[in-house]
């Protein structure tokens, strides 16, 4: 049967447990229950405190050590070999019993689980597990150091107390566990050496990983971002990628091919529009503050002269094509300014021929003897914008004996009314 402790205040805010063991906090939790607001905003501490953040300390033989909270404690794992090493102690705050050991883990959840080994102490928590409040004390870089800290603690004289759960005094050996990194490199190693037996496996994983946008490779992904930042986790792919772009280039092109055929497809490009439409429907004025910055960038000198020295360095270095696609667009320009004119007669007015274009009809009037050259197209133009003359009567109304006109369906339509017999 345990025996109920009663605690004693010494004074300030420290509680006794037993002879060996004492508990100081920062403010007694009695110490809140007179304050008038739960929350004192001219006291940080206190309200941190009531906030469950009230700084604690525990002396073993008055040896004072600082209680490490859960927040300290994951700051202060190995970075190394990445092993979380501490010493903590549990008490039975009913009883005043109290068991101190050590703990070297390589995973968090491993870590919290753990309570305690000693065999007395084991028995003692089975029964009383919401009896015991454990302490994290020290934290420290290496096994060794562990034991070495558990055994200036737990001392013979610590293990006279009958209070005292542990069985043996502290530092009773090194042991020493492989860390992570270790044991990925010997299950490497091994399945370097033994590859008929792993073969399958890996070729289920290329399978798995490798074909695309599937549910384990979101799975894996989203177990990766879990353990690392993000910017840890880009690293982590662009190293990735520039390992695989190195030793595979031709694979590399491939993809890289493969992904731009994607990117372009209709099926893409309709998705990534509709995502652009909403978010412009739902951040106007960031889609505006957006659309400055890109206009601002396209036109900067910066970036003309940018565009200008790639666009010389591209003709450089394809020639044909640079010619092919200089003819392609002097053809769509031409398509696109030049406009039909019409051919007609000055007495009946009536549209006698059609031309595609100014030039098409100067070239008509050189094949049929009524023009000497090609600049024949200029008094055509004038005629068709009816530009004043040099004499300063009126404006041109005829060249070479035909009146010009750009073609218009309300002229046209006028023509076929006032002149309905005529054969076009």
């Amino acid at each position: 049967m345990c025996r109920q402790l009663k605690w004693r205040f010494l004074g300030d805010m420290t509680i006794a447990i037993n002879e060996n063991i004492k508990i100081w906090k920062e403010f007694s939790p009695f110490e809140f229950s007179f304050d008038e607001s739960p929350f004192n905003s001219f006291d940080s501490r206190r309200t941190s405190a009531r906030l469950g953040f009230n700084k604690e300390r525990i002396a073993i033989k008055e040896r004072w050590f600082d209680v490490l909270n859960l927040s300290d404690l994951v700051r202060k794992r190995n970075g190394a070999d990445g092993y979380y090493r501490a010493i903590y102690i549990q008490v039975n705050m009913d009883s005043g019993e109290y068991y101190i050991g050590k703990v070297n883990r390589p995973k968090w959840s491993e870590l919290v689980r753990y309570q305690g080994s000693g065999l007395k102490f084991s028995n003692k928590f089975k029964s009383n597990k919401d009896k015991f409040v454990r302490y994290y004390i020290a934290s420290c870089e290496t096994a060794e150091e562990t034991e070495r800290l558990e055994a200036s603690i737990v001392t013979s004289e610590l293990l006279a107390d009958e209070s005292c759960l542990n069985l043996v005094a502290g530092g009773g050996g090194t042991t020493k566990h492989p860390s992570i990194a270790e044991t990925s490199e010997k299950k490497r190693e091994y399945m370097k050496s033994h590859p008929e037996q792993f073969r399958p496996m890996l070729e289920a994983a290329r399978k798995a990983f490798r074909s695309g946008d599937t549910p384990a490779l979101r799975s894996r992904s989203r177990r990766i971002k879990e353990v690392m930042s993000t910017e840890e986790y880009r690293k982590m792919s662009a190293t990735r990628m520039e390992k695989w772009r190195r030793e595979n280039p031709k694979a590399y092109a491939e993809a890289r091919d493969k992904n731009r055929e994607v990117v372009k497809s209709p099926e893409r490009e309709a998705k990534r529009k509709a995502s652009f439409e909403r978010w412009v429907t739902a951040n106007p004025e960031k889609h505006k503050a957006w659309q400055e910055r890109l206009l601002s960038s396209r036109t900067s000198e910066e970036a003309k002269e940018k565009r200008k020295t790639s666009l010389k360095d591209w003709r450089d270095k394809n020639p044909e094509v640079a010619k092919a696609n200089a003819h392609k667009r002097a053809k769509a320009a031409a398509a696109k300014l030049s406009k039909e004119v019409c051919m007609i007669d000055l007495i009946s007015g009536k549209i006698l021929r059609r031309f595609s274009s100014q030039h098409e009809a100067a070239k008509w009037l050189v094949e049929n003897g009524k023009a000497k050259n090609m600049n024949c197209v200029s008094s055509i133009s004038s005629v068709c914008l009816r530009k004043p003359c040099s004499t300063g009567y009126g404006y041109r109304k005829k060249a070479f004996g035909y009146d010009w006109r750009f073609a218009d369906e309300e002229y046209e339509l006028k023509t076929q009314l006032a002149f309905p017999n005529l054969d076009s």
